[in-house]
């Protein structure tokens, strides 16, 4: 059975989500500071009187700051994070054969992609939604808060 994926750019980069864990893709709006916090998180942003922590995923993955104006915000049931993304790119519908699972080699962009795939002549890289929460959780840990 084919899986509906949503892929985006960032820093000139096709990433792709699953669309099971999207709640919405809107356009950044007011950004409210948070002190005390790793880089790549840029502050909380409201959707429908919800908070969401809004991540710069082109610095957490590239470690280069994004100028972005859009965001995928998660399902509340995946957890309360938007992602800052530069632009959506399509909607592919892939059967399972057509993802290419990727060694977990432990380093910063690797352990964040589960899987790859080609859209249109381009590779796509998959974003692994677990292992990007775990990292956040665990920078937050380290930083105390």
């Amino acid at each position: 059975m084919d899986e509906k994926y949503l892929i985006f750019t960032v820093r000139n980069k096709q990433y792709a989500l699953p669309s099971k864990v999207i709640s919405e893709v809107a356009a950044l709006e007011k950004v409210f500071n948070l002190p005390l916090v790793p880089e790549y998180v840029k502050g909380i942003i409201n959707r429908y009187s919800i908070p969401y922590a809004l991540i710069d995923i082109g610095f957490l993955l590239l470690n280069d700051t994004s100028n972005a104006g859009k965001v995928i915000v998660l399902k509340e049931e995946v957890d309360k994070l938007a992602l800052l993304i530069d632009d959506v790119t399509d909607i592919a519908d892939l059967p399972p054969e057509k993802l290419m699972k990727t060694e977990q080699e432990k380093n910063e962009i690797s352990s964040s992609v589960n899987a790859f795939f080609e859209w249109k002549g381009q590779p796509v890289l998959c974003l692994d939604t677990g292992e990007l929460i775990n990292r956040i959780k665990q920078d937050f840990g380290q930083s105390g808060i």
